[in-house]
């Protein structure tokens, strides 16, 4: 069968490549799926589009949030034959996809049949953010400052928010302030360095929460900075980019404020829930399908564009050179 498929050739180029998917013999825990719509990612496929990725050679298929309709299924499939799933999947019209049971392995979910199938490609976005949340010791009331308002750090601030969290967004673009403030996140300081602003915000005593999105270094210094005494400071962003400092006085304040700092790296989490843990995927999928469908965070508004694949390599562009402006554009696989 005919797959269309998104296909990243050297540096800041890509087109459309087409391949044939057989779809016999087909695994207990293998499924034919017809794409509908698959959301670009903009960190991580940016990093291979652009070539700020090391360790890769092209040519590369990227993609990991898709959403579509099971053709053909092995027994093992918890979905049905024309349900609507959700596929850690490349950009395609078509693929044969393997359902692990492990935490970096390949995932196949059943999807409310109701819920919105272009909303449903943010939900990796979400299972990232998610863990940002489940992760804290979050309480009524805390002061939770979120470092890096882009499209996570916005769901990690909404989320937050959803828990009765006094919520401060963090970010030096105006622009993803405006965006967090339509999003419902009432208090956002807009500065490199926040510190006057939050103490401000804090009565003096600093945040509960600390939460950086952004995974630089000179950020994650500013939430051990700016958190109070018996806080948190969860790490959800990945640190990649070298960053020279003496960190003597970064550990003393950790020492002296008495904080913890946890790391909060999604791929650790289960796939299946585990006894004595409500922390898994299954279980996160379930609430953020339920965040989405009562529009606790409406996805609509953080979604610039639906677009035909065959623009992909402007999408990339723009999300790459207009990213304080275009925040998630969505592939329309439905005429492949």
């Amino acid at each position: 069968m005919d797959s269309y498929f998104v296909e990243l050739t050297s540096v800041g180029k890509s087109h459309l490549n087409r391949e044939d998917i057989p779809a016999e013999g087909l695994k207990d825990n293998e499924a034919l799926i017809k794409a509908e719509y698959s959301m670009i990612s903009s960190g991580t496929e940016l990093s291979r589009a652009f070539g700020l990725k090391k360790g890769f050679s092209y040519p590369v298929r990227p993609g990991y949030c898709m959403v579509g309709r099971v053709l053909e299924k092995g027994k093992d499939i918890k979905a049905e034959k024309g349900d609507l799933v959700f596929v850690n999947a490349p950009h395609a019209s078509l693929v044969r996809r393997t359902h692990g049971n492990t935490v970096q392995g390949p995932l196949i979910f059943r999807l409310p049949q109701d819920i919105d199938p272009i909303e449903a490609t943010a939900i990796n976005l979400l299972l990232v953010a998610i863990q940002g949340v489940n992760l804290s010791n979050a309480k009524l009331g805390d002061s939770v400052g979120v470092f890096g308002l882009g499209n996570i750090g916005i769901l990690v601030a909404c989320m937050y928010k959803k828990l009765g969290c006094r919520v401060i967004g963090i970010d030096p673009v105006k622009e993803r302030c405006d965006l967090a403030a339509l999003m419902g996140i009432e208090k956002t300081v807009c500065a490199n360095d926040p510190k006057e602003a939050i103490s401000s915000l804090t009565d003096g005593k600093g945040l509960d929460i600390s939460v950086d999105v952004t995974g630089l270094s000179q950020v994650i210094i500013h939430c051990v900075e700016n958190t109070g005494n018996y806080g948190e400071v969860i790490l959800l962003g990945s640190p990649r980019q070298s960053f020279e400092c003496d960190v003597t006085p970064l550990l003393s304040m950790i020492h002296m404020k008495d904080l913890t700092v946890k790391g909060a790296f999604n791929n650790t989490t289960p796939v299946e829930a585990m006894p004595g843990s409500r922390n898994s995927l299954e279980n996160n999928l379930q609430k953020v399908c339920e965040l989405i469908m009562n529009k606790d965070i409406d996805i609509s508004r953080l979604i610039s564009r639906v677009i035909d694949p065959k623009d992909c390599e402007e999408a990339y562009y723009d999300l790459m050179y207009n990213k304080d402006k275009v925040n998630l554009i969505v592939f329309d696989w439905r005429n492949y």
